[in-house]
């Protein structure tokens, strides 16, 4: 049996008193519920699924994400308009019912996700989980992995719950959107408001995006506009005088639904095959998810596309979408840490299977139950004590370091303590206050900071990872070393658009050159020189000159390493047997020369120029004459693919002390 009823935009629509499921709608469900509308869900989760585990067969697939803001708009804004209308709009009853609709299926995620990762990760990555396990639980994940950008960030695909940003920027739009709407709504003006926020939206949104990407990325003030893109139709459609305003705009859609739903389809494609991650996004891109969805949400669901997207395999598919989205990338992250690397086709695809079977089962197990569950109060009780008990569990694991004595993880402690970044936080405040560093971007240590410095490590974090084993070295001597952090340590660079760090660095060479009590300068970075870039080449000469001329001692650090794999994998993951080790834990050196070969022979013709300047090579350290290896003596010397652990800055600083040692007794000894 079907009902018969006219949607708000004036279309035709039949609402089935079952889902495909066999769950039955009740009340307003049945005249509100549109099956078109839960297979756009499909459409936009596949999209996000097929580019997460295979992102070179849909590289827009991402922006199945502004599907789904759009479609939360419409749904969200349509219900809320009509029970202002109707005079019995709750703002406690409009959380409760957000608090059932997200709850269940989050929990159950992130609950999976500690227990997964309390067998599986290692310290540092347990602490990362629990921080995004607190983010997640407050709905502002979106921020804290705006502010993770930066110089130690973890890749992308090792963060199990980054997919989450996307709620978190929904609910932070939800705060405030229903009062807004129920303000307006009262004047006669929600469908002004809403374009309003939507213009300014979407001029933070383009004005934001090249000189603040991140930012714009992840901030809920330049992605408020796709969901207010569906709150505009919903107010279009319920309008102040619906005799009129709804009245034409259905006519409207109904005479062009075809061609409407058909455009939408087409945009939503070219959304799909012609955005990327190469290209800045959102920006003027996102305008085709948006403006497709859009029109097929506006389309009604008699339209010839929508008709397929009502089809029972699609709206099955819609139905689960939203927990299908949540366990998709825990599962394809949670393979990718323990696998060190990229899982292998095979397994991808059969971790996306898993998260459609894990998405069926909470559904039906978790989510349905609960629905019917006692009293609406006792199940925002249950689901709210549950998401605190969370918050609670993420900040311990946070705070607790990973809990390093695991005994899932302990026969590998020491290996596991590689990992781990060493930060002296004491010494760093200290240091900023000494130079009056008020920024996250004006970074120092110093062996003492309340004396004069006598040496300067100028440089980014390729600096930053040798600097206590020269620190030991010089300190041993009575000197006082300090490090100031840069980007590119380069004299006179312009800095990038939004580049924070190279816009500090210009300050940090002129530090280390105006100094008077610093006699010596270590220069250190990952920068590599290319005959095409003469601005570099340039810059490195006058930053050469302008030392030497100083009469500071310069001494040039070149750069470790890279690996071509994550020295993690080194490591044997006692919780999960099958998980890869790597067993021979080295690159062939001559990989690693080739691979520097135009830069070297760039630094040989600059140097030189200047053969008053001293060099140091901590591959010597690192490496014999074959191979170049990650481990030694029963721990790590690498943190990452490209950092030094501290037991590697201390072996690479060791080889400094050997050979300042070795030229201060050839210079006693003339």
């Amino acid at each position: 049996m079907k009902l018969e009823s006219h949607d708000r935009l004036g279309h035709p629509t039949h609402a089935s008193e079952k889902l495909p499921g066999g769950e039955k709608l009740h009340g307003s469900e049945k005249l509100l519920y549109r099956p078109d509308i839960d297979g756009m869900r499909a459409l936009a989760v596949i999209g996000v699924l097929v580019f997460h585990a295979f992102p070179g067969a849909l590289r827009g697939g991402f922006t199945g994400v502004d599907i789904f803001f759009v479609i939360s708009g419409f749904l969200i804004t349509r219900i809320v308009a009509g029970e202002i209308a109707a005079g019995h709009f709750s703002i406690a009853a409009f959380y409760g019912r957000r608090i059932q609709r997200i709850f269940p299926a989050l929990v159950l995620v992130m609950v999976a996700c500690i227990a997964f990762g309390w067998l599986a990760l290692f310290p540092d990555e347990l602490k990362m989980l629990g921080k995004h396990v607190f983010g997640g639980t407050a709905f502002l994940s979106n921020i804290f992995l705006w502010q993770e950008v930066g110089y130690f960030d973890t890749a992308a695909e090792t963060k199990p719950l980054l997919h989450l940003w996307s709620l978190g920027i929904e609910e932070q739009f939800y705060v405030l959107w229903p009062l807004a709407l129920l303000w307006s709504a009262r004047r006669g003006k929600a469908l002004a408001c809403a374009a309003v926020l939507a213009v300014l939206s979407f001029a933070v949104n383009v004005g934001g995006l090249h000189a603040f990407p991140s930012a714009t990325f992840y901030s809920p003030a330049s992605r408020a506009w796709e969901l207010l893109a569906g709150a505009l139709l919903a107010c279009a459609a319920l309008g102040q005088h619906p005799a009129a305003t709804a009245g034409l705009a259905g006519r409207l859609l109904h005479r062009y639904r075809h061609p409407a739903s058909v455009l939408g389809l087409l945009l939503v494609a070219l959304a799909y095959g012609l955005a990327s991650k190469e290209r800045a996004f959102p920006g003027w891109w996102a305008l085709l998810p948006v403006a497709g969805a859009v029109l097929l949400i506006g389309a009604g669901p008699q339209a010839c596309v929508n008709r397929v997207l009502g089809s029972r395999p699609l709206v099955a598919i819609g139905i689960v979408s939203y927990p299908l989205y949540l366990w998709h990338w825990p599962l394809l992250s949670f393979a990718q840490i323990v696998e060190s690397g990229t899982p292998s086709a095979g397994l991808r695809a059969a971790a996306l299977a898993l998260a459609l079977l894990l998405a069926w089962a909470t559904w039906r197990l978790v989510e349905r139950p609960l629905r019917t569950w006692r009293t609406p109060r006792a199940r925002v009780a249950l689901l709210s004590a549950a998401m605190l008990a969370l918050a609670a569990g993420g900040a311990l694991l946070y705070l607790k370091d990973g809990l390093p004595r695991r005994a899932a993880i302990a026969t590998s402690e020491r290996m596991q303590k590689a990992l781990v970044l060493v930060e002296d936080v004491a010494n760093a405040a200290a240091c900023k206050q000494r130079y009056g560093f008020d920024t996250l971007y004006k970074y120092c240590l110093q062996t003492w900071p309340d004396r004069a410095p006598t040496v300067a490590l100028v440089g980014d974090s390729h600096a930053y990872h040798v600097n206590a084993g020269l620190q030991a070295w010089y300190g041993s001597r009575g000197e006082n070393m300090v490090m100031f952090g840069t980007r590119i340590p380069y004299w006179g660079l312009d800095p990038s658009i939004g580049d924070e760090y190279q816009a500090v660095t210009q300050r940090m060479l002129e530090l280390a050159l105006e100094t008077p009590s610093i006699h010596t300068v270590l220069l250190s970075t990952a920068a590599k020189l290319s005959d095409g870039n003469t601005v570099h080449i340039a810059a490195l000469r006058e930053t050469l000159r302008r030392y030497t001329q100083a009469g500071k001692q310069v001494i040039w650090l070149h750069d470790v390493p890279a690996l071509d794999f994550d020295p993690r994998s080194c490591i044997p993951r006692a919780g999960i047997p099958s998980s890869k080790t790597r067993r021979d834990c080295s690159i062939a050196r001559a990989n690693f020369e080739r691979g520097t070969a135009d830069h070297e022979r760039l630094m040989r013709a600059i140097l030189a120029d200047f053969p008053m300047v001293q060099q140091f090579r901590p591959a010597e350290y690192l490496c014999d004459r074959q191979r170049c290896h990650v481990a030694a003596g029963g721990t790590l010397m690498y943190r990452d693919n490209n950092h030094l652990s501290y037991e590697g800055d201390l072996r690479v600083g060791a080889g400094f002390a050997a050979e300042q040692e070795a030229r201060l007794h050839r210079t006693t000894t003339k």
